[in-house]
């Protein structure tokens, strides 16, 4: 059952007749609190200074936030006067220090004083919600906080610091830290109490929604994470561009409470009185290597402490719903050097001690060979059996993700704590594409009736709104190292408005053999070309370029070098079957020093070893 605070009754009932009227300070328009304050300042309960600022980044007093509470809580007037020594009659504060006295949220000291203009800091604060929470009847549980500063929680606020953030009043800070004595700025102060008339009672299935605020610029956020080699494909071909990035890192983008919204969903929760007979049935059913493996998430989930919901949703993501070979089993064994590698028929006999690996969450799978790479960490961890990889996974996302505090799948894919570093995934819909899963199955099984659900979602400085979903070939991002590169088509070929064979729907025109191209730059293995005055891309299989160099097929990038020496300085990297302009001389042969070849990178004159390219 839903508990409202009085909020409700009496400023929402008087805005059924009168809408109010938002906050357009310049101050607040564009913080990433700005709806949390524009909520209190609509409503009366957060009021600005004499020139209409509300001065969000401000720190917050004792008094300010006592202030605060009594109106929120539409607290009735004290019967009895304040008997703190520094609160006196004729102070601003007087009167809701008073209320906040006597209705037992606040207290003062040994001496009596309530230093009501001190600044409030975060454990102070913690006390005095625990105290709202109490005076409102709403029992609240304790679950153990594991963050990497609880020796500094003073002792007399533990308690009531356990109880908010178990309730979801309070959330850490960036590297895992409650950050006890830090001030509490207007900004947060609006966005705590936000979630306290918000707060639905915890027990019998609810919704409660937070905010993490991040010390982190939005914009280099994007620029960031649009460094890092994002995909738009699951498979890792297409690098996305800076566009479809922003889309997918901005967490205002996805509406409260659509599927997609799950990605902000708190997995460090166990989903009590799941049923395995009915994920099995309703979820698991014909779902290949995952069929009746019901128990084996249920019991990963109580093991660690994760959202068994959330680890289903992930095993089927990854495993291509049971089906992929790393779930199906591939057999490693170990070299001579003791080092596991995937058997094959040419090695096979060489290889000691096979056994049939399994991977239920794509652990270790990276881009460059998915399969090998996810059998021989499923190797080297002990995952003989689907179990095995079920609950030796589900302990290894507990150590790696969720107790490091990436504990939704939006902090696992983009860790807003450290951009781009220890992320699980680069295909930038990784956590869209699981929270939409983890949806249905809440769906399909009513646990989200009977379940608590905590939704964290992440805030950064200087958010702009959110951006609209780019058109699909505004997706790709264009990588301009063959840019002004000139060549030819081998066949009769489609170009297309963004590079993908199976969508019809893409192919601007048919290019006959033998027509002429320059190259505006390359994504994928694909070149986005301009032909008489038309730009599309073509797929480069089928095209034969200028003084082109195709890489060769291998598991890691070429270095392009300043000068023809393993030793001199790397100006860049080209993809494995990827192109490079090679430089030509007067006679349009390719310019070489010794297996060097001389070529044109991002404007800049390069080389590249022979041993690791083709000539197109």
């Amino acid at each position: 059952m839903k508990r409202k605070f009085p909020l409700y009754g009496a400023v929402l009932a008087g805005m059924l007749y009168l809408a109010p009227t938002s906050a357009s300070a310049e101050d607040i328009s564009k913080h990433w609190a700005y709806h949390e304050m524009n909520y209190l300042i609509t409503n009366d309960l957060m009021k600005g200074d004499e020139f209409g600022h509300y001065r969000p980044n401000d720190a917050v007093t004792r008094a300010e936030f006592a202030a605060f509470l009594v109106r929120t809580l539409n607290l009735p007037a004290a019967s009895s006067q304040t008997t703190f020594t520094d609160v006196k009659k004729g102070d601003w504060y007087y009167g809701v220090v008073e209320q906040a006295s006597y209705h037992g949220l606040i207290k003062g000291d040994e001496q009596g004083k309530f230093h009501p203009n001190n600044h409030i800091n975060r454990q102070e604060m913690a006390a005095m919600l625990k105290r709202a929470l109490t005076y409102q009847n709403i029992n609240t549980s304790s679950s153990p906080i594991a963050f990497s500063d609880n020796a500094r929680i003073a002792k007399w606020a533990y308690a009531d610091v356990q109880a908010v953030v178990t309730t979801g009043l309070l959330v850490g800070k960036p590297n895992n830290q409650f950050a006890p004595l830090a001030q509490t700025t207007r900004a947060e102060a609006a966005t705590v109490l936000y979630r306290l008339i918000h707060l639905e009672a915890p027990g019998t299935g609810g919704k409660q929604y937070m905010t993490t605020n991040y010390s982190y610029d939005y914009s280099s956020v994007v620029s960031k994470q649009t460094m890092n080699n994002p995909k738009v494909d699951g498979a890792g071909i297409f690098t996305a561009s800076e566009a479809l990035v922003s889309y997918y890192v901005h967490p205002k983008s996805f509406m409260q409470d659509s599927p997609s919204y799950y990605q902000f969903l708190k997995l460090s929760t166990v989903v009590n009185n799941l049923s395995a007979k009915e994920l099995n049935d309703k979820v698991l059913a014909n779902k290949g290597s995952l069929a009746g493996t019901a128990d084996a998430f249920i019991q990963a989930g109580i093991d660690n402490k994760i959202n068994a919901i959330y680890l289903v949703s992930h095993a089927l993501h990854e495993t291509a719903n049971g089906g992929s070979a790393l779930i199906k089993g591939i057999e490693v064994g170990l070299d001579t050097n003791g080092k596991p590698m995937v058997a094959t028929p040419e090695n096979r006999e060489k290889l000691t001690a096979i056994k049939t690996t399994y991977n239920a969450y794509g652990i270790g799978a990276i881009d460059a060979d998915a399969n090998k790479y996810g059998a021989e960490r499923a190797y080297t961890n002990g995952w003989f059996t689907v179990q095995d990889a079920i609950i030796g996974g589900a302990q290894f996302v507990k150590d790696q993700y969720i107790s490091r505090g990436q504990d939704t799948l939006y902090k696992m894919r983009w860790n807003p704590d450290n951009p781009t570093v220890h992320q699980y995934a680069t295909h930038v819909m990784w956590a869209v594409i699981q929270a939409k899963k983890i949806y249905d199955i809440y769906e399909l099984i009513g646990a989200h009736t009977t379940t608590n659900l905590v939704f964290d979602v992440p805030a950064y400085q200087s958010q702009s709104s959110a951006p609209s979903l780019p058109s699909p070939s505004k997706q790709y991002a264009l990588d301009l190292g063959l840019a002004g590169a000139t060549g030819k088509t081998t066949i009769n070929l489609n170009m297309r408005t963004y590079p993908n064979t199976a969508d019809n729907a893409s192919i601007i025109t048919n290019l006959p053999k033998d027509t002429s191209f320059k190259v505006l730059g390359e994504n994928g293995g694909w070149l986005k070309v301009s032909v008489n005055g038309q730009e599309g891309w073509v797929i480069d299989d089928y095209v034969s370029l200028e003084n082109g160099l195709q890489i060769v097929n291998m598991n890691i990038t070429l270095n392009v070098r300043s000068e023809p020496s393993t030793t001199s300085a790397i100006l860049g990297t080209v993809k494995p079957n990827g192109f490079i302009i090679g430089a030509v001389d007067d006679k349009g042969e390719f310019i070489k020093n010794g297996a060097w070849y001389q070529v044109l990178y991002n404007g800049k004159t390069g080389w590249v070893h022979g041993d690791y390219i083709v000539k197109k």
